[in-house]
């Protein structure tokens, strides 16, 4: 198994994706969105290393604890660290867990790539939402699609088309601990 650059992870969320999901965000991007909701995570740095075995047992402990239907990868740039997600997608996939991928990069510049670990990673998602986040273009319709430009895909026939439309609403997530307050999702 591979190891990843890990930014956070949520075990439990209604807001970034369709369903209960765990959610990893990856830590480095390269696209350097302007307006983008993660600058924190933009940074090419070392952050939190996790090896992707102890990923899956967190996974396992939130479809147990919370019966979550899928996971949810974003970043930074998930991409970047194709080889560790993809072994994790993999596994999600033979348990019966969605996988759905958030990309600056368009799905046909994947495609053509020629790079073996995306190649494993796109063969096991369900929905990929490609493209750059673009602030001028904000999107106040689709559920968990940041710009107008951005396109869902979906890669299986897990879910049907329009599924990012089933609340038509911006949904926004706030964990509070001891020592943090955490928000996720897209409030305005």
């Amino acid at each position: 198994m591979g190891y990843l650059n890990v930014a956070s992870v949520r075990l439990c969320t209604e807001a970034e994706g369709p369903g209960k999901r765990f959610a990893l965000w990856v830590q480095g991007c390269k696209h350097r969105c302007p307006g983008c909701c993660n600058p924190e995570m933009q940074e090419m740095k070392t952050n939190i290393i996790v090896d992707s075995v102890d990923v899956i047992g967190l996974i396992k402990n939130a479809k147990e604890q919370f019966d979550i239907e899928g996971v949810s990868f974003i970043g930074g740039e998930p991409m970047l660290q194709s080889s560790g997600l993809s072994e994790i997608a993999k596994w999600c996939q033979s348990v019966g867990l969605s996988v759905l991928v958030f990309t600056g990069y368009l799905y046909e510049d994947l495609i053509s790539s020629g790079d073996i670990d995306v190649k494993r990673l796109l063969n096991n998602i369900d929905i990929l939402v490609d493209g750059p986040f673009i602030q001028d273009e904000y999107d106040d319709v689709r559920d968990w699609v940041g710009s107008k430009n951005q396109k869902v895909l979906l890669l299986s026939d897990r879910y049907e088309p329009g599924i990012e439309f089933t609340h038509n609403q911006r949904t926004m997530e706030v964990l509070v601990s001891d020592d943090s307050i955490f928000v996720n999702g897209w409030p305005f």
